[in-house]
Parts: structure tokens; C-alpha cells; sequence
């Protein structure tokens, strides 16, 4: 079947315009609201972060606890869209990864200063570049068969759903404080042991080899870091939710 393009022509006065529509897409996609990707991020915690401490603040008082499960909830949610689109653009991932810098399609610029639009700050290519990144402190990313690949694939369909029900229940009882506490206990414990064995792979494998030190220390195991702290208050708080059932702990 061969496709045919359509045409528009646009009347203005006696002249006549032949508009491609392909080419008023793209004006379009120019012409819309950016912001650098860092200023989306700082919106995305705004929602997922900032307004569920604030809520449950003026419901039930501060709780130091709410707070910081909500701060790494929040940022787990949008790890989770990353994880996912390491799953979904493996092989741009990879393709990248083996390309020179400056060189074909591979990204260039610093990903958080680009300035982008909503779209494209919720498309799975944008935070492919995060990975591509990430590959340069462990190749295992542009590689499908590795472990930390298929741990944080896992990691982003598997919990991202259970998150946002924590986070919301926390606040709202919307389940008994035992099954929310049951919720928790299996999402932060996943968390905990795949980030145990993720830095077990890792040095084992002597990924770190002919990378600077400090970055290894401070991007991989500061980011992967965590996911040992936080998930490990996480699985207190359950364990407290199942035993006292009862909400408590939250200042509820």
C-alpha cells in the first residue's frame, strides 16, 4: 500500500500556501512550553513529595517518618519511569553506547539544562540518555543480559504501583495499617536485596576498574546508597504498621 501524504493549501488574499503537515508538527512541537529538565524535576517532586507532606501535615501533624518515605517515594516513582525506559530503549542504549561521542544520533549536552517540553519530558528517549550516562560507571546498563539491567527493569514495573499506594496510604487508610505495613514490607525489602546484590555483582565483576574513584564513590555508591537507607526505614515502619496495627507511627 503506498501512503500518501496530504496537503493542505491555505488561502491568504490571491496567495496560495502548500503546507506540509509533517512540517506544522514539528513548528508546533517548537513552539511549546519548555522548561531544562531540571526545573521538571523539581515540579515532578512539587506533586509527589511536596504536597503529600503538606497534606499530611494539616491532617494528622508532621511525622518525620511520612516525610521521609514520601522524599524517597517520590523519587522512586520517577526512577521507576527511568527503569522502564531502559526496558523500552535498550537498544538505542546500546547503540549509543558503542558510538564515539559527537557522533551519529548519540545525545550531546549536559540532559539536565535541555531545555524541553512536557511531551518530551515524559517520553522514554529522554531518560534513555540517563542510562547512557550511567553505562559509563557500569557497561552492564548497555547490556541487556546483565544484572543490573534486568534488577532495575524489575525494580520499575514491579514497585511502581505499590509506591504510589504506600505513599497515598500513608495518609489516607485506604488499607488496614497490617496490609499497607504487608505492602511495605515486600516493596522495600525487594529494594533492599536488590541493591545488596546489585553492589555485590558489581564489585565482584570489578566494574569499577579504570573509573575514577571519586566518581565511582560518588555515583554509584552514593545514588545506589539510598536505596540501602531508605528502603531499610521502610521496612521498619512496616514491620511497626503489621505489629501495632495501627497508624500511629504516622501521628494518625
Amino acid at each position: 500500500m503506498v501512503e500518501r501524504v496530504s496537503r493542505f493549501a491555505v488561502r491568504d488574499g490571491a496567495d496560495h500556501k502548500t503546507l506540509d503537515p509533517t512540517k506544522t508538527e514539528a513548528a508546533v512541537e517548537d513552539s511549546a512550553f519548555r522548561l531544562p529538565v531540571w526545573n521538571w524535576l523539581g515540579l515532578w517532586a512539587l506533586v509527589w513529595f511536596g504536597i503529600p507532606v503538606v497534606v499530611h501535615t494539616l491532617i494528622h501533624g508532621f511525622s518525620g517518618w511520612q516525610f521521609a518515605l514520601a522524599f524517597f517515594l517520590a523519587i522512586n516513582l520517577m526512577i521507576c519511569i527511568w527503569e522502564i525506559s531502559l526496558w523500552h530503549r535498550i537498544d538505542d542504549i546500546r547503540r549509543w553506547f558503542q558510538m564515539p561521542k559527537g557522533t551519529g544520533d548519540r545525545p550531546r549536552g549536559n540532559l539536565y539544562t535541555t531545555p524541553v517540553s512536557l511531551r518530551e519530558f515524559a517520553s522514554t528517549k529522554l531518560w534513555a540518555r540517563t542510562w547512557l550516562g550511567y553505562a559509563y560507571w557500569d557497561d552492564g546498563y548497555a547490556d541487556p543480559k546483565s544484572f543490573g539491567w534486568a534488577a532495575d527493569v524489575g525494580n520499575g514495573f514491579v514497585t511502581l504501583i505499590p509506591s504510589i499506594l504506600f505513599l497515598v496510604g500513608m495518609t489516607f487508610p485506604i488499607f488496614s495499617a497490617p496490609v499497607l505495613g504487608i505492602i511495605g514490607l515486600l516493596v522495600f525489602y525487594q529494594k533492599f536485596y536488590g541493591t545488596s546484590l546489585y553492589f555485590f555483582q558489581y564489585l565482584y565483576n570489578r566494574r569499577y576498574e579504570n573509573r575514577p574513584l571519586k566518581g565511582v564513590i560518588s555515583i554509584v555508591g552514593g545514588t545506589n546508597g539510598l536505596w540501602f537507607i531508605f528502603p531499610a526505614l521502610g521496612l521498619y515502619v512496616s514491620i511497626r504498621l503489621i505489629l501495632d496495627g495501627n497508624y500511629h507511627i504516622f501521628g494518625s
